[in-house]
């Protein structure tokens, strides 16, 4: 039985090649905006950065009166980064001295400072995006930016964000080939994704969209497609001129052979039941980073379920083009969505 699911696979992977010919690069989906006001345009058109360079602070502080240096910067940063009265805990305090005079996060800084020392690109690229996302959430407010250091610690989100703040771990976009990655056990492939050219699209799909997924309990693969999906799609949006790829924090060569084996691994997943699937195995082996997805062989690209959420959601909107990113981060029903995106593909 399991050699003639293999062969099937083959057979479909084959006519796949066949009948996709050249890799083409998508032009993305057009997404429907609502009606801005006068005053809402002119805010859109106007944006400025804030920009909170925690680390520049916190590496050159005054270590003799670090107590009274906190107490200055409280206020400056959120919560949750410099906490009221913190600066009157001893031990708190020897902790970031002790962190701040490690050899090896003082050379993880300097490296940080030498690349990010100004971050002119990040603020040059991310500001049209959020011009963008202003004119489609006309009632939201851009977030602040703040960077930080944190000594690679992979376990972590590289970017993350706390109340109307999105946080950037610098030292995590060095580059794939950065010393400091081999010497802390990352794997390959997680080090591929910390290149600077993601880390503008990361402030989106890893932090900024999470203001408008409702909450809701992913059970199903089902689910967690599509929801990833929609974090694609929005950043997509906000970022048209960036590959899809790059969107995805695919390779050239992994987004072309996902796109030409796409009908047949959706195939597979409809054969093998694995659509409505609930178990964690199923939506970790689909979903979660990886070297590849083991379920479609060695040269697949790890999470390829969210590269099929992602062409499941472009497709409802390309059959519903009056649909908002706003009226489509509101959807919750993942089957109905299925239903009616029209996703058949070929």
């Amino acid at each position: 039985m399991r050699n003639n699911i293999v062969k099937i696979f083959c057979i479909l992977l084959i006519l796949c090649i066949v009948t996709t010919g050249c890799w083409k690069k998508k032009k993305p989906v057009d997404v429907a905006k609502p009606a801005l006001t006068e005053e809402q345009l002119k805010t859109a058109e106007s944006v400025e950065i804030n920009l909170l360079r925690y680390e520049q602070d916190l590496f050159n502080i005054d270590q003799a009166n670090m107590a009274a240096e906190f107490a200055k910067m409280y206020g400056k940063y959120p919560d949750n980064i410099i906490a009221k009265g913190a600066w009157n805990n001893p031990e708190m305090l020897q902790f970031i001295r002790d962190f701040i005079n490690d050899p090896v996060i003082q050379e993880i800084y300097k490296e940080s400072e030498t690349q990010y020392g100004v971050m002119s690109d990040f603020k040059k690229e991310i500001t049209p995006a959020l011009t963008l996302y202003l004119t489609h959430f006309p009632d939201e407010t851009i977030p602040d930016f703040c960077t930080l250091v944190t000594g690679i610690d992979f376990q972590m989100p590289q970017v993350f964000g706390y109340k109307n703040t999105i946080f950037i771990c610098l030292d995590m976009y060095l580059g794939k080939d950065c010393k400091f990655y081999g010497q802390a056990g990352m794997p390959k492939y997680i080090a591929a994704r910390c290149d600077k050219k993601y880390m503008a699209t990361d402030c989106f799909s890893k932090a900024l969209v999470y203001k408008h997924l409702p909450e809701k309990t992913l059970v199903t693969l089902l689910d967690n497609m599509v929801d990833a999906g929609k974090k694609m799609l929005f950043t997509q949006t906000m970022f048209p001129s960036t590959d899809p790829q790059d969107i995805l924090g695919y390779s050239k060569e992994q987004y072309k052979w996902a796109l030409s084996h796409e009908s047949a691994i959706w195939h597979r997943m409809i054969e093998k039941n694995l659509v409505y699937d609930n178990s964690d195995d199923v939506v970790r082996r689909m979903m979660d980073e990886a070297p590849f997805t083991r379920d479609f062989g060695n040269d697949s690209p790890g999470r390829i379920g969210v590269f099929i959420g992602f062409q499941i959601v472009q497709s409802y909107m390309k059959n519903h083009p009056g649909t908002t990113l706003k009226d489509l981060m509101k959807m919750t029903d993942s089957q109905k969505f299925l239903k009616e995106s029209g996703y058949k593909p070929a």
